[in-house]
């Protein structure tokens, strides 16, 4: 299978995003953040990250279906 230029970019994307996650997830397991903010914050990226990614597998299926 051949992959596209937007193809490659997609999965090239969905890969910094879960890189993304995962150090933040580091951040927040080693313990040395400073106040429960800075946790909150932290986890608020992380859902934020998640939800990109979903939409990003959703707009990949979308466009699938319509080409």
């Amino acid at each position: 299978m051949t992959f596209t230029t937007q193809q490659a970019y997609e999965r090239e994307l969905a890969k910094l995003i879960d890189v993304e996650i995962e150090r933040l997830m580091d951040a927040i397991s080693n313990g040395h953040l400073e106040d429960y903010a800075e946790y909150k914050f932290l986890a608020g990226k992380i859902a934020g990250l998640r939800l990109a990614k979903e939409y990003l597998l959703e707009a990949e299926r979308i466009c699938q279906e319509k080409y």
